[in-house]
C-alpha cells in the first residue's frame, strides 16, 4: 500500500514568480529546506528529463529528475533522498487566484511508510511557509 500527501496553499505572487522559485537554484536555495539554519545548495536543470539536486546542510540531499513541466502550471518530478533507494513522485500545480496570487496544490505520492509520509508532509509545510515569506511583497 502506498501513501500520498496533499497540501494546498495560497501564495502571494503570480504563478510565473512561484514557478521561478521552484526551478531557479538561487531562489530554491532561499526556501527549499524546512530548517532555516541549514545552508542550502541547489542545482536544477528544469527541463523534462533534466535533473535536480538539493543539498540541505550536507546531511540531507535530495535528487530527482523532472518528468513533466508545463510552465507555469505543472511541475512533476521523481524525488529520492540520496542515502535511500526508494523513489517517490512529486507534483506541483499552480493556478492564478482572483487576487493576483497563486493557488498551489502539492501532491507527493508513493510513500511505503506512513511515518515517512508524515515527516515529509511536515517538511513541506515548513518549506512552503518559507516560500510564502520569500514571495511576500516587501513592506
Amino acid at each position: 500500500m502506498s501513501t500520498t500527501i496533499r497540501i494546498e496553499r495560497a501564495l502571494p505572487a503570480e504563478p510565473a514568480r512561484v514557478w521561478e522559485a521552484w526551478t531557479q537554484p538561487d531562489l530554491m536555495d532561499r526556501w527549499f529546506c524546512p530548517n532555516p539554519e541549514l545552508r542550502v545548495s541547489s542545482h536544477a536543470d528544469a527541463r523534462e528529463g533534466g535533473a535536480f539536486r538539493v543539498n540541505m546542510g550536507g546531511e540531507y540531499i535530495v535528487v530527482g529528475s523532472y518528468t513533466r513541466l508545463e510552465q507555469p502550471a505543472v511541475l512533476e518530478s521523481t524525488w529520492q533522498w540520496e542515502h535511500e533507494t526508494h523513489t517517490t513522485l512529486l507534483r506541483v500545480e499552480l493556478a492564478p487566484d482572483d487576487d493576483g496570487g497563486t493557488d498551489l496544490v502539492l501532491t507527493h505520492a508513493d510513500f511505503t511508510d506512513e511515518a515517512d509520509a508524515e515527516g515529509t508532509r511536515q517538511g513541506w509545510e515548513l518549506s512552503l511557509d518559507r516560500l510564502a515569506a520569500l514571495l511576500a511583497p516587501a513592506p
